[in-house]
């Protein structure tokens, strides 16, 4: 498979990166606030410009702020995504002028000034455009003035851009969908150190301070021939604990990537006594987006074990989340990599079942047996009747049911057609819905 060509914005904090990231890409991918340092590990999007396909790169703000405890490995990060890429769009700010933090991130990208464009950010007049002479001082060459927010001045840095680009980047025919796996847990859960493992490299920045992570974080890789596109996500806090702001806006990007996603990867702390509250709710986000669903027991490396230790964890949590009983669930070591092999076949058997289809003939014997062996009781007004089923969507399994009057049939008789239906054809790890239509 053909790798895109990399272009990577790199600058110091609230230069604009990310607006600009949001405007090249198109809609709000990466988080946008007042706020200096919001975006700290890399954001990775692949995009076109006239023809030509490239992957642009968000990466987080270079800081002199000695009181950052992560601000040396966002320094290491961007040193690793400068070197990876073909173009590297230095970006700064007209408000603040050239700035110590713009001559000292030149001095750390000394060895790759040659793939560097120098793009002054935040110019919207002529006025503006004059006063960015003084930028020359820092020898960068020719200067973009461009304004990210309004998308002035985008364009032609763009076709500077792919002008640059080893090979032109022409788009290439499509290579097949990626599998998108979305990895949800509370803050501080392991969710970052898992796709690190998973994709053998220190992609993402770790750290025991809660919230490390506060973007939706693509990362593209290829497993076996098979594409895959894994989204590390904020930890979804608790309502009462989300003020507005950067919080609530991570929680509400995590809540998305679900929505987007194929598989969604349910992270929970194996080393804590209790399934916590927030648990449960993380995990029912999956579920009721009808979303394919692994649940992924971590740091089961720490806990002290006997023979009954595992059942009775499972049990735990079959009893704390009783509408995930279709999921497979999995003890792992993100920092050890224990079991972590079993992940990706483990999706990719789930999207099939996520896939499936059931002959009508098939599923209406199946309907007829139910019904011989349970008839539907008198609920309500009258007795429900099926006349016919068929299977109405895939991702996840729909089964529409033609029947005499819906309201005839109580909730615990759906549930028992389903629990019949997933007992004959499986269905590990998906959500199964049925839908009744009365007869006109």
């Amino acid at each position: 498979m053909k790798k895109e060509a990399v272009v990577a914005i790199i600058g110091k904090p609230n230069s604009g990166k990310s607006t600009l990231f949001n405007r090249i890409v198109g809609g709000r991918k990466a988080i946008t606030h007042a706020t200096p340092g919001v975006t700290r590990d890399r954001m990775d999007e692949v995009t076109t410009w006239n023809g030509v396909k490239f992957s642009l790169i968000d990466t987080g703000g270079f800081s002199l702020d000695r009181e950052d405890p992560l601000q040396p490995q966002i320094t290491e990060r961007i040193k690793q995504v400068a070197s990876e890429a073909a173009v590297i769009i230095f970006l700064t700010d007209i408000d603040t002028g050239p700035t110590v933090e713009d001559e000292n991130l030149l001095r750390v990208l000394r060895n790759n000034r040659d793939k560097m464009i120098h793009v002054v950010n935040k110019v919207e007049s002529e006025k503006d455009r004059w006063g960015g002479a003084e930028f020359y001082s820092l020898g960068c060459g020719d200067i973009f003035f461009i304004s990210a927010l309004h998308g002035l001045g985008v364009g032609d840095l763009l076709d500077e851009v792919v002008s640059r680009l080893p090979g032109g980047g022409k788009v290439t025919p499509d290579e097949g969908e990626a599998l998108r796996i979305s990895i949800v847990g509370k803050p501080n859960v392991g969710k970052s150190s898992l796709v690190n493992s998973l994709i053998g490299e220190e992609r993402h920045i770790v750290s025991a301070e809660p919230g490390t992570t506060r973007d939706a974080l693509n990362i593209r890789l290829t497993y076996h021939g098979r594409r895959i596109i894994m989204v590390d996500t904020a930890g979804v806090k608790r309502r009462a604990k989300t003020e507005r702001g950067l919080d609530s806006i991570s929680s509400l990007k995590s809540l998305r990537s679900v929505e987007d996603a194929d598989i969604v990867l349910v992270m929970i702390d194996g080393s804590e006594a209790e399934i916590s509250r927030q648990d449960v709710r993380v995990a029912s986000l999956g579920h009721k987006a009808g979303k394919g669903i692994i649940i992924l027991v971590n740091k089961w490396d720490l806990v002290v074990k006997d023979s009954k230790t595992w059942d009775n964890y499972t049990c735990k949590v079959r009893e704390a989340m009783p509408f995930l009983s279709y999921a497979p669930i999995l003890s792992i070591s993100a920092t050890e990599k224990v079991r972590l092999g079993r992940i990706f076949p483990l999706c990719f058997h789930i999207q099939e079942e996520r896939e499936k289809q059931v002959r009508t003939s098939t599923l209406n014997q199946l309907l007829e047996d139910i019904t011989t062996q349970n008839p539907p009781k008198f609920y309500k007004t009258g007795t429900g009747r099926i006349f016919y089923g068929t299977q109405t969507g895939v991702k996840p399994p729909t089964f529409t049911l033609f029947v005499n009057q819906a309201a005839y049939f109580p909730r615990s008789y759906i549930r028992y057609i389903n629990n019949q239906v997933r007992k004959m054809f499986t269905f590990e790890g998906t959500a199964v819905r049925i839908s009744l239509k009365s007869k006109e």
